[in-house]
């Protein structure tokens, strides 16, 4: 069974997450694996368009290639738990510091094994280590693995937090991207706490391109809902205009974003104080339904955008 780069039917984030980095991916023939579960998320390897290769960094080339080189699952278990050891010592090692390089090597390293079904149960402080990097192959996975080795409650996700507020503050939408996109997917209770006030100015920002204000709007709805019941994340007043104007946007991602906000805020706090958006609404269904204002790549076998239309006239305001 091969998986070829040109599949995008592949779900499972262990696949996603090097087919979005331009590695060949290609089980070995003696098992069918079965698919890690996903973590919730997101990928974060689908931030920008300018991805880093990972298929460039030549110890990884040979290591995978050692590996499609077995011919049983013994020999592969004894050349991944050799690369494990390996990749452990160098780690550990303090006398000599890792270079950013090595450090971003050995973390794809365990991704590619994590991949193949073995536990990576070390790395992820290494993997913390890269999201505040300058380079953008190094922050992109960085943010990576901590979203497909950890989960909401892992007590290393702490260290990052002061790295992904300033990636969100940050002009660089390409890094703005892959914070969003990994808060939206891994954020608890405490990220929410310290990273909501960055994703509502993101939001509200007029200046933001299309992709970072729809991001940061799915974002929002993950931190939404990871704060306690009784604890007031926006305001009517404040936010129902800014809802609003999302509404008028042009680009069909945000405005599916911003329903999919939307039907959130109604069902957390209820309809009192959202009634102006419910013009903005009828005026999205009909551009979908009556005018089919919509480009080629959000219709559906001649349905514009049905996805957007479920969410529009689900429930509205008032």
């Amino acid at each position: 069974m091969i998986f070829r780069i040109a599949e995008p039917a592949i779900s499972c984030s262990r696949y996603n997450c090097l087919w979005w980095s331009g590695l060949s991916i290609r089980p070995a023939p003696f098992e069918r694996r079965a698919p890690r579960p996903q973590h919730g998320a997101a990928h974060v390897c689908a931030a920008p368009a300018a991805m880093a290769k990972a298929g460039t960094i030549r110890g990884l080339q040979m290591f995978i290639s050692d590996i499609r080189a077995c011919q049983n699952r013994e020999s592969e278990a004894r050349r991944v738990d050799k690369e494990l050891a390996k990749i452990r010592a160098k780690f550990g090692d303090e006398k000599k510091a890792l270079t950013a390089y090595d450090r971003k090597k050995y973390v794809w390293k365990l991704l590619y094994i994590y991949m193949l079904g073995y536990d990576v149960e070390f790395g992820h402080k290494q993997a913390c280590d890269l999201i505040p990097a300058a380079k953008y192959s190094e922050k992109q996975v960085g943010y990576m693995a901590c979203s497909i080795l950890m989960n909401e409650k892992d007590e290393f996700l702490r260290l990052s937090i002061n790295a992904i507020h300033s990636d969100l503050i940050s002009r660089n939408e390409s890094f703005q991207c892959l914070a969003l996109t990994f808060v939206a997917n891994i954020a608890g209770p405490e990220m929410a706490e310290a990273l909501t006030p960055d994703v509502l100015k993101l939001i509200g920002t007029g200046s933001a391109r299309p992709i970072v204000r729809k991001k940061a709007a799915l974002c929002l709805l993950r931190l939404l809902r990871k704060t306690p019941a009784d604890q007031a994340v926006v305001a009517a007043d404040s936010f129902a205009p800014v809802l609003a104007s999302l509404l008028e946007e042009r680009d069909i991602g945000l405005l599916l974003a911003t329903t999919t906000l939307l039907l959130g805020v109604l069902s957390r706090f209820g309809a009192a104080g959202y009634e102006a958006c419910s013009r903005g609404v009828l005026r999205v269904l009909e551009r979908m339904v009556s005018l089919r204002d919509v480009t080629p790549d959000y219709t559906y076998y001649g349905i514009a955008s049905p996805w957007l239309q479920a969410r529009g006239a689900f429930r509205g305001p008032g």
